[in-house]
């Protein structure tokens, strides 16, 4: 089976998603919390990436002519397999990750009124301290590549593999680690919606077939439920208290996202957010700080207009910045186009 060109419901899921990030943010760091929403939408927010991410490794990966390449071939300079991802997550996720931390770091301290440091600035850049999310995923896809060396062409021993290494993450969690690096424990406990991914890939047609919109009313109706009546739904894996009800709410939000995108018409503004996520990411943490410090400065307390209004200066300010990269500096986003100008 050949891997499929670009689909237009998983841009749809990773834009809503980074449009959920931005509110989450915004509203953490101006002080106007939306307690019962922001319960709804934890489940999915930033886990979607990880479900969405494994969807399309493994579609890559499992499909031909990679997944029938031998391990000396797969690992080739030459053929797009295991050599190729692990520049990709060099050239568009860490290199990245690591120069919008550098830019970002002196005026988050300034603004913020933290120390500067050469530790802290080492750690903020080259540790992936600044970005927990880019830092997990590029641990999960690194163990992912591990597993794929193995050269098993069955999607579900990689979810197997993926889900057990999940649940030992989990048995581990003691909060936050004051200085873990490209967040380590994070990556291994994210690893397991990477596999849920995959899996949701090798079934798809089949779970689309089977959702009517009466089974996705009942999985809607089961969703409030565990949200509302159950207090081990936490799925946070950023603050390391992922629960074993957490898993099931994410995977019952994850589907019932991708479901709605898959029944959404196209949208030009959705497809461009969708497309370039991680540019927005960048984003979600300096503009929060930066409109939320003036909104206090132009409006004492907290309201929940200008929270909202916040969330959308910010979102337009990511669109604006992210259009301008994209435009004049590309390379900031993919370190490969630097060296492939014509």
């Amino acid at each position: 089976m050949e891997a499929k060109k670009n689909i237009y419901w998983i841009n749809a899921v990773k834009a809503f998603a980074i449009i959920a990030v931005f509110l989450s943010h915004v509203q953490a760091i101006y002080g106007y919390h939306i307690g019962i929403f922001h319960r709804f939408i934890s489940p999915w927010y930033v886990n979607a990436f990880f479900f969405v991410s494994g969807y399309l490794l493994f579609r890559k990966q499992l499909s031909t002519p990679l997944v029938l390449q031998p391990k000396s071939l797969y690992i080739s300079r030459l053929n797009g397999g295991g050599y190729s991802l692990i520049i990709n997550v060099l050239c568009r996720i860490v290199v990245p990750s690591i120069i919008f931390a550098a830019i970002e770091y002196f005026p988050s301290c300034i603004m913020q009124g933290r120390s500067i440091s050469a530790a802290g600035l080492a750690y903020k850049t080259i540790g992936g301290g600044t970005y927990w999310f880019t830092s997990a995923l590029v641990v999960a896809e690194l163990i992912v590549l591990l597993l794929l060396l193995t050269r098993f062409k069955n999607v579900w021993f990689y979810f197997l593999s993926t889900f057990t290494i999940g649940l030992v993450g989990m048995a581990f969690q003691h909060g936050m680690y004051p200085y873990e690096v490209w967040a380590w424990h994070r990556g291994i406990i994210a690893v397991m919606f990477l596999g849920f991914g995959g899996l949701y890939w090798k079934y798809e047609e089949r779970i689309t077939k089977c959702l009517k919109w009466y089974m996705l009313l009942a999985l809607l109706v089961l969703y409030v439920v565990l949200l509302l009546c159950c207090k081990d739904t936490n799925p946070n894996i950023s603050i390391l208290s992922l629960q074993p009800l957490g898993i099931v709410t994410t995977l019952i939000a994850c589907v019932l996202l991708i479901e709605l995108c898959k029944r959404l018409p196209e949208n030009g503004v959705v497809n461009y957010i969708g497309q370039n996520t991680l540019g927005f990411y960048f984003m979600s943490g300096a503009l929060p700080i930066a409109v939320s410090m003036l909104a206090h400065r132009l409006i004492s307390g907290s309201h929940l207009s200008v929270m909202l209004f916040d969330w959308i200066v910010c979102l337009v300010g990511a669109y604006v910045v992210v259009k301008l990269i994209n435009r004049f500096a590309p390379w900031l986003f993919d370190i490969k186009k630097l060296f492939n100008r014509n």
